[in-house]
């Protein structure tokens, strides 16, 4: 599930009142699992999703008769049988789910907060967003990344400072703790993969718009100007120029949570891009083209004594058999093969 901090901050920023529905427990068959959450505007409009069907719109509702003033609670929605057969589903199931409206003026804690999260989560940064709830009094969120070290962490229980130091909330999903007289809201952030897009032509164009609604983190880099253009990527992560492709990787951290999509517009530059790829812990690397091209360059590589073992993990040519003939096309081979690549890498 993607991150909704960027629409969050803009909706502060704007002072429109706003909630947040967040999937803290869910029981038997339901559209959404623990860690799903959407923004309900007034108008009845969204940012992500709990699952869909009805039982989002019995929350998107709830959501909407909240925003006469800020309040939050936890509420059940249960799957009864016209739910389910709404839904298509055999099994009921029940969803806990915290909500929570933000109505203005908003203060300068609260801005300050969100713009914090937005910045950690734009880096690539690990986090935990704490909240306090106290009575009726929901408390400007904390972000705890060293624990004791971190501001506002001296408001937080020793007992939470220590829960935390011992990554109890490393899992992808939201956690309500109770400590003390006071319950806290505990929702990791997680950083998203990050996908290298090496060329920024018509595939890698496609590729980038695909990328970001599948939760891809993008940096797109190439050697041109015009192709590599914020304008273009406007939810690209970062555009960066590099003349020649080299050095192509500086400034970045590719490790495990990294993906590599060789799509630039020449053998030459596909070589280059490789090699440094190959010295990298990324997840995943993928190189456009044929067969022949393919093995042209590696065996080139293999001449400059890089290894067989290591070019056999290489997803080239890249994406998965669809028969992909346009841009487009392409561009979803590749997507599905990223998809799998990761969906089998977080089981592992």
């Amino acid at each position: 599930m993607g991150s909704l901090y960027k629409d969050i901050k803009n909706a502060l920023s704007k002072d429109q009142p706003f909630a947040l529905a967040m999937i803290v427990s869910h029981k038997g068959s339901t559209p959404g699992t623990s860690g799903s959450w959407m923004l309900v505007r007034q108008d009845k409009t969204i940012a992500g999703t709990i699952g869909g069907g009805l039982v989002e719109a019995k929350v998107m509702n709830a959501c909407v008769g909240m925003m006469d003033k800020a309040q939050s609670q936890i509420k059940a929605f249960h799957l009864d049988q016209a739910l389910k057969a709404g839904m298509d589903m055999i099994c009921g199931g029940s969803l806990g789910v915290w909500l929570r409206s933000f109505v203005p003026p908003f203060s300068k804690e609260f801005l300050n907060a969100f713009e914090i999260i937005a910045e950690i989560e734009n880096k690539g940064e690990s986090a935990l967003v704490i909240t306090r709830i106290s009575g009726d009094t929901v408390q400007v969120p904390v972000v705890l990344k060293n624990s004791h070290n971190d501001p506002g962490a001296s408001i937080l229980p020793e007992d939470l400072l220590a829960d935390a130091a011992g990554r109890a909330f490393s899992g992808p999903g939201l956690s309500c703790q109770v400590y003390g007289q006071d319950l806290y809201i505990i929702q990791p952030l997680i950083p998203r993969q990050t996908l290298y897009i090496c060329g920024a032509g018509h595939v890698g164009y496609q590729l980038g718009q695909m990328a970001h609604i599948t939760d891809f983190s993008t940096v797109i880099i190439d050697d041109r100007p015009e192709f590599a253009d914020p304008a273009r990527f406007p939810h690209a992560r970062q555009v960066k120029i590099v003349p020649g492709f080299n050095p192509v990787f500086d400034g970045f951290n590719v490790d495990e949570n990294s993906y590599i999509a060789i799509l630039t517009r020449g053998h030459l530059y596909d070589q280059i891009v490789l090699e440094q790829a190959l010295y990298t812990r990324a997840a995943y690397i993928g190189m456009i083209g044929s067969r022949k091209k393919r093995e042209l360059i590696y065996g080139n590589l293999m001449d400059k004594g890089i290894s067989k073992q290591a070019l056999d993990a290489v997803y080239s040519p890249i994406g998965t058999a669809i028969k992909a003939q346009t841009p487009a096309e392409l561009a979803v081979s590749i997507l599905g093969e990223l998809i799998l690549v990761r969906a089998t890498h977080k089981k592992s």
